[in-house]
């Protein structure tokens, strides 16, 4: 029995039933499969799959029916207007974090702001998204986990095809710079940016968000810890603009911890929930 295009992806829309979005990941995973892209599917119907790209497809529908994230089995992600990859050990970027590139993005060019600091690099997409955006700052992107400033540099290189700069322009550090005092005299940063793990450590998470490292989602029993303690060090060090996503019922406790800035404005998602927050530091004369 033959299988088209078609056929294909009206089982997989049919046996997705873990999937919110059925047809567009039947869709994703035939592409991932044949390496096309979707206007190929829809203008390639009746095209027949042979065995072999048949019994992949039906394999990895199972995947998804566990719950796998399908980034995770794809190996990509879309993030803002650019194609990254991502593999398991590192979190999966979020639609809602393009916002903060857009706050970030106006931020930088209002003020001309030349040198940034990432927390929690992640696979990359804020200090890439940014550096191609702001063809002049200079970026140093950290991160405790080897696995994502690996998965960094190889999404550098992939992206240095847009802009030839984003090697040199991008530094990666691997370290817990909250406990680092050296690497901001070392350096003047004027913005520091970051999407730190920011859930309770008694959240259950659901069952697809279960694939993805808990060191980047948790952020202590209460969650806001390690957004704190960012404040706090931005404080210490006088970094003039601080940017952070934060968890939807977090802004009471941020504006407590924000007292000592001069400017604070908190910002919504899509679904018009508290998502994140840009500060401005008061910098005084020593």
């Amino acid at each position: 029995m033959s299988f088209s295009i078609q056929d294909v992806l009206d089982i997989g829309t049919k046996k997705l039933l873990s999937s919110s979005r059925p047809r567009l990941e039947a869709e994703m995973l035939l592409c991932h499969i044949l390496d096309v892209d979707r206007t190929y599917l829809h203008t390639h119907y009746d095209q027949i799959l042979n065995l072999k790209e048949f019994e992949e497809f039906l394999t990895l529908l199972n995947r998804i029916n566990q719950y796998e994230p399908i980034e995770y089995i794809t190996g990509r992600v879309s993030f803002y207007d650019w194609e990254f990859e991502i593999f398991p050990g590192v979190l999966i970027p979020r639609p809602e974090t393009e916002i903060l590139i857009e706050q970030c993005n106006k931020i930088i060019k209002n003020y001309k702001i030349g040198s940034v600091l990432e927390l929690g690099v992640g696979s990359g997409v804020i200090s890439i998204s940014l550096a191609i955006l702001n063809p002049n700052i200079q970026i140093i992107a950290s991160d405790i986990n080897p696995l994502a400033l690996e998965l960094t540099r190889r999404n550098i290189q992939k992206l240095s095809k847009i802009d030839k700069s984003l090697e040199e322009r991008i530094v990666l550090h691997l370290g817990d710079i909250l406990q680092d005092d050296d690497l901001f005299q070392k350096h003047c940063f004027e913005f520091w940016v970051s999407n730190p793990p920011y859930i309770a450590n008694s959240y259950v998470l659901p069952k697809n968000v279960a694939y993805e490292p808990k060191e980047a989602l948790f952020g202590g029993e209460s969650g806001d810890e390690i957004l704190k303690k960012i404040i706090q060090m931005a404080n210490k060090h006088r970094i003039p603009y601080l940017a952070c996503e934060i968890g939807w019922d977090q802004k009471q406790s941020m504006q407590k911890a924000l007292k000592n800035f001069s400017i604070v404005e908190f910002y919504q998602d899509l679904s018009g929930l508290d998502r994140g927050f840009i500060a401005k530091n008061p910098i005084q004369d020593p």
